[in-house]
Formats: C-alpha cells, sequence, structure tokens
C-alpha cells in the first residue's frame, strides 16, 4: 500500500461526488432544509392536537337525561369553572352520534339522581364515547375528573354534616421524591430519538457514494482502468473507504444541522410528552471525545460494509437493491431500544457492534456515565473497523467476485 497513492484516489473521489449536484442536493443540502420542516409541522399538528384534546371537550345528552335538573347539575355543579367542557346537543342515537363525531361524548345521567343524592345513595353517570379515537381518549381524563372531583365534594360535604373529620379518607400520604438528576429529566426525548437518529444515519449516509465509487464505475466502465494504474487496490479501496467513510460523516452532520435548526424553530418538539423543561445537555469532555470516535468507528465498519457489497454487486442498481437493507439493519436495534433508559442497559451491549454505539450515547444523555463501559465500546468497535476492512479487501482481491458475470 501507498499512502500517496491513497491520498490521490480519495482526493480524486472527494471530487466527483462533490461535482454530482444530485448527490450533494439529496445528502446534504434537502436535509438541513427538511428537518425543520419537518419538525415544524410535526410540533405544530402535536400542540394542535393537545389543544384540541384539553380546550374543545363537547358533551351531549341522551334523549332521557335532557332535563333542566340534570343540565343544572352538569352545568352549574360537575362543569362549573370548567369552560373547556360544554354542553351541547341532545340525541337519540348516542352512540351513532359518538362515531359521526357530532360529539366527543354523551352522558346519560339516572332519573332519579336527585332522590339518590338526598337519601345519600350512588347514582350512575353512563359517559358513551369512542374509545379508538385518540382526541375523546385523551379528552375522558379530563371529563372523568370533572365527575371524581364533584363526587368528592358531596363526600366532604356529608362527613362535614356528621361532624367527621375528612382527614379519616386520607390514612396514608404518598409523597413523592424524584431521585433522577434534573438534566436526566430533561433529556428524556433526547435519549429516545438521538441514538435512534445517529445509528440509521450513519449505517445509510455512505450508501450514494458507496454505491458510485465500485458498482456505479464498473457500470460506467471506468474501473478497470483505474486498476490499471500504479496504485496498489489496496491503496484503492482504502482511498475509497475514506471517501465513503467522510461521506457518512459530513452526511450525519448535514442532518444534524437541519436537526439544530429545527430544535431552534420549533423547541416543544423534543420537550412535548416528555419530561418536560427546557433542553439541557451536558457531556463532560472526555466522554464527548469517547462518544464522537464510536460514532465515527461504527460510520467506518458499515463504510467497509458497504463498499463490500457495492464490489460484489454486478451493477450500480444491484448494489443500490442490496444496499437499501442497510436501513433495516440499522433500525430493528435502533426501534428495539428506543424506550431504553440508561439504568437498563447490560454490560453485553457494549460489545455488540451498533448496540455498542446506541448504548454509548444513551448512557451520556442520561447523565450515567460509565468511562469503562465507553472505553469497551470503543474497543470492539475499533475491533469491527478492522474486521469489516478486512473483508472488504478480501472481496477486492477476488478476480472472480469482483467482475463476476
Amino acid at each position: 500500500m501507498n499512502f500517496r497513492h491513497m491520498l490521490t484516489v480519495f482526493k480524486k473521489e472527494v471530487k466527483d461526488l462533490v461535482r454530482d449536484r444530485k448527490t450533494i442536493m439529496s445528502n446534504l443540502v434537502i436535509p438541513i432544509i427538511l428537518m425543520p420542516l419537518l419538525f415544524t409541522i410535526m410540533s405544530g399538528s402535536m400542540e394542535k392536537m393537545e389543544q384540541d384534546i384539553t380546550e374543545n371537550i363537547t358533551v351531549g345528552l341522551t334523549t332521557g337525561s335532557d332535563t333542566q335538573e340534570i343540565r343544572n347539575l352538569l352545568e352549574k355543579e360537575i362543569f362549573a369553572g370548567k369552560p373547556q367542557i360544554k354542553l351541547n346537543g341532545v340525541f337519540d342515537d348516542p352512540v351513532e352520534a359518538v362515531r359521526n363525531n357530532e360529539v366527543r361524548f354523551v352522558l346519560d345521567v339516572e332519573k332519579n339522581f336527585a332522590a339518590n343524592l338526598e337519601a345519600e345513595q350512588p347514582y350512575s353517570i353512563t359517559v358513551i364515547y369512542d374509545q379508538s379515537d385518540t382526541k375523546s381518549s385523551g379528552s375522558f381524563g379530563i371529563l372523568a375528573a370533572a365527575i371524581n372531583e364533584y363526587s368528592q365534594k358531596i363526600v366532604l360535604e356529608r362527613l362535614a354534616k356528621k361532624g367527621i373529620d375528612t382527614s379519616i379518607l386520607e390514612p396514608v400520604k404518598i409523597v413523592q421524591s424524584n431521585a433522577a438528576s434534573e438534566k436526566a429529566n430533561k433529556n428524556l426525548m433526547l435519549m429516545m430519538i438521538l441514538p435512534m437518529l445517529i445509528s440509521i444515519l450513519v449505517a445509510v449516509g455512505g450508501i450514494p457514494a458507496a454505491t458510485d465509487l465500485v458498482a456505479g464505475e464498473k457500470e460506467r466502465g471506468t474501473f478497470e482502468p483505474l486498476l490499471t494504474t500504479q496504485s496498489s487496490r489496496m491503496s484503492i479501496l482504502l482511498g475509497k473507504y475514506l471517501t465513503v467513510t467522510l461521506f457518512s460523516i459530513v452526511s450525519v452532520i448535514s442532518q444534524f444541522i437541519g436537526l439544530a435548526i429545527g430544535a431552534a424553530v420549533s423547541p416543544g418538539f423534543f420537550t412535548m410528552g416528555g419530561g418536560g423543561g427546557d433542553l439541557s445537555v451536558y457531556v463532560p469532555p472526555l466522554a464527548l471525545v469517547l462518544i464522537i470516535l464510536i460514532t465515527i468507528s461504527l460510520g467506518m465498519v458499515f463504510a467497509a460494509l458497504q463498499l463490500a457489497v457495492s464490489t460484489f454487486a454486478k451493477s450500480f442498481k444491484e448494489a443500490q437493491t442490496y444496499l437499501s437493507f442497510f436501513i433495516f439493519v440499522a433500525m430493528v436495534p435502533a426501534y428495539a431500544t428506543m424506550m431504553m433508559q440508561p439504568d437498563d442497559i447490560s454490560l453485553s451491549m457494549f460489545f455488540i457492534p451498533l448496540l455498542n454505539s446506541i448504548a454509548s450515547l444513551k448512557m451520556v444523555l442520561g447523565n450515567v456515565i460509565n468511562y469503562s463501559y465507553l472505553g469497551i465500546a470503543l474497543g470492539t468497535s475499533a475491533i469491527y473497523v478492522v474486521a469489516s476492512l478486512l473483508f472488504a479487501a478480501s472481496l477486492f482481491n477476488k478476480e472472480q467476485v469482483l467482475f463476476r458475470s
């Protein structure tokens, strides 16, 4: 292997990729534009749905419950002080009304509720709603809380009349004390999304370059002349390998530039439904260096494997077909570990390719840093880099694989 030849191949391939406007646009420019747009749309949709669930709760009555007494019960007692809950119509067929989205809930209140209330006997309020509808399911908790609050108020009034201390209803008080660090709480959504995104982006970021650098050159007829130059096959392979690795890392960086812009434009995207609060990310310098090296080594492993597949493929289209499966290779472990918390991560994960990167990211973002585990992840990643590169080199040096027909 000649370092100067390898560097020459590397520079040549980088220049060719930079000149390819379609590749630059699809893998570098579009993500920077698309991510903020996606964040804005998704964040707006989530905020609109949450507002609709909590602020627009329409309630109807069955025909049998349409009395002034029941209306007074609902409007002046149960729904008092809750302007988001509104009575809206009377329905002969409450099930059909709910299914047709005419109203979110239909209540059926016992006609003799007043007599039962006076006799201190229970009465029922039947809530008819669509449990498969997101808005109805989300609003049900608010409606049920209003009814329970009214029920609790009646209980307290009855105990007060009987001269009974209301504290008898609460023999045990639960006091919550959060043992998690404040930073871990704020990074909950990041721990779920960031490791998944990085693993998938690193796995697919170098595919366009890898497809073009071997299979594409075979198809264009420029690969054989390249092999006749003074450069050894190992120098050519390493030059192309560094190009794919660089392209993969740059692709990930462009995605995260878009991610950062999106987070700045729509900050509610990462905090909505999560631990709450503003994003607060602090990673110790040594841990940050280790995480970057682990991520780069993951990109190097995938770059070697992608070059190996591109070497095996007979054409550009065949290489694209094979390499498209890499996204599934990354998606399965990424989604399988999406809900995993730092405390759930076992030592064995740091020995498994791809999982070691995901586990390291989750651990650091969760503010649970174990440098021994990070060292193991980096060491095993280095082994996988060497193994994957040797595999790619073995295929690159076999004539029957390189020029199979």
